[in-house]
């Protein structure tokens, strides 16, 4: 009789963890709404839609 409390216990746990995976998912943003670049001197470029966030060097400053 434990195994089958064990059995439903890890069902219950799994099934709330995929829960909780999609649900964050779902609510993820994209970088417009979530950044906003006030550094770098437009070496910081948001791509794809805001999905992408890109940063360069700058060969004489190093920044």
């Amino acid at each position: 009789m434990a195994s089958l409390h064990s059995t439903c216990s890890a069902i219950t746990i799994l099934y709330a963890l995929v829960l909780l995976a999609s649900s964050m998912a779902a609510s993820a943003g994209n970088l417009y709404q979530d950044f906003d670049i006030t550094w770098g001197d437009g070496r910081a470029k948001i791509l794809n839609n805001g999905e992408l966030l890109t940063l360069s060097l700058d060969k004489a400053s190093g920044s």
